[in-house]
């Protein structure tokens, strides 16, 4: 049997969808199996039942549901944040005045794109998910969601209908699928250090990345339109230009480069989420890892790395998902666990982490029990 409604529901998983929230039994010649735990090719296609206790863990995540927040509460918390981040951008252009430019312009752009990369994760991501802002009429907080992810997106050249509205549920239901338009951020080793380098220090590297050289790879998809790019350039144009003569040159150019900090944090987020061997697993719920390591917090903010968790309901806000991280620990067995969290960050950016085990994998077959009834 799929997925169960009722659970399909508690994560907001379409009914439409429900026949593609599914495992195989066995491997199909030519499925893309033979690749799936090498961390090549696209994983396989999911077709069939879960484990119960995969359910389970599903459903323990509808306590934490976003239709459950009082809905000042949640707006005010990350409507503040995202003021305060945009507030330190301001800021730290300004400063840029009053500082020298052989250290600013070094060392600024680093705040700056951590600041970029929060307020991506926190607008865009969580807006994907109608829950950056809640109402209790649900189509007025679809269409305010709509708004911020565009007001948002547009800003770093990213289509937010085609690649997050749309494109981000995709990625939920079928991960690193051949549909999925987000898994072309999943390298590791040393692809992945030269991927981040360049976007780092080849100026507009990021630009043909995302555009270009993503059109020209099998699959690949790019996230942004001519409107959207033209709207890119005018929105950088006019803020690079009114900061030049505000502040100076220095801290223009420290803004445009914080852009080139951003499209890096993105390279290293999608290799500690899906990268590597766990992101072909023959369970879709699976192919993703947690990751905690110092500074995680600051470096990639609102708990983005607690990605497997995120993966298994998402409609569970960033701010709640250390607390259904706990109550998982509880249902997902230990195997399992200790497989999807993960604690080494180098060894899964370089690669060395490999899929579940034979033992895990066993545990997350069709009808294994939960973890409690074992």
């Amino acid at each position: 049997m799929p997925l169960s409604r009722r659970a399909a529901n508690d994560i907001g998983y379409p009914p439409t969808h429900l026949a593609d929230i599914r495992i195989p039994f066995h491997p199909v010649e030519g499925s893309g199996e033979e690749s799936s735990h090498g961390g090549a090719g696209h994983a396989p296609r999911s077709h069939g039942p879960h484990a119960a206790w995969i359910g389970e863990a599903v459903r323990a995540g509808k306590r934490y549901h976003f239709g459950r927040k009082r809905p000042f509460a949640h707006n005010a918390t990350n409507l503040g944040l995202f003021a305060f981040m945009v507030a330190s951008i301001v800021g730290l252009a300004v400063a840029g005045a009053h500082l020298p430019a052989w250290l600013f312009v070094p060392l600024a752009p680093i705040p700056l794109g951590i600041l970029y990369f929060g307020c991506f994760v926190l607008v865009v991501h969580e807006a994907s998910h109608d829950m950056f802002v809640v109402f209790r009429d649900r189509q007025r907080q679809k269409r305010w969601n709509r708004a911020f992810g565009w007001a948002v997106a547009v800003v770093f050249a990213t289509h937010y209908g085609k690649h997050w509205e749309h494109g981000h549920r995709e990625h939920h239901v079928r991960p690193l699928e051949p549909a999925d338009p987000q898994q072309h951020n999943i390298l590791v080793g040393r692809p992945l250090l030269v991927r981040v380098l360049c976007n780092l220090f080849v100026p507009g590297f990021l630009f043909l990345e995302r555009t270009i050289f993503r059109t020209r790879r099998a699959g690949g998809k790019s996230t942004s339109t001519k409107g959207v790019i033209l709207l890119f350039v005018g929105i950088w144009a006019s803020a690079l230009t009114l900061t030049s003569l505000t502040a100076g040159w220095p801290s223009a150019l420290a803004l445009f480069l914080g852009i080139h900090v951003l499209s890096a944090l993105n390279q290293i987020k999608g290799a500690l989420e899906h990268g590597g061997p766990i992101g072909h697993e023959r369970d879709p719920f699976l192919r993703s890892r947690t990751t905690f390591f110092p500074l995680r917090r600051v470096l990639l903010p609102f708990h983005i790395t607690l990605h497997f968790e995120h993966h298994l309901n998402f409609q569970v806000p960033w701010y709640d998902l250390p607390r259904y991280h706990r109550d998982l620990e509880a249902i997902v067995p230990p195997e399992v666990w200790r497989h999807v969290i993960n604690r080494d960050v180098l060894a899964q950016l370089s690669g060395r982490l490999g899929g579940l085990s034979d033992d895990a994998r066993e545990l997350a077959a069709p009808f294994a029990l939960p973890a409690a009834a074992e």
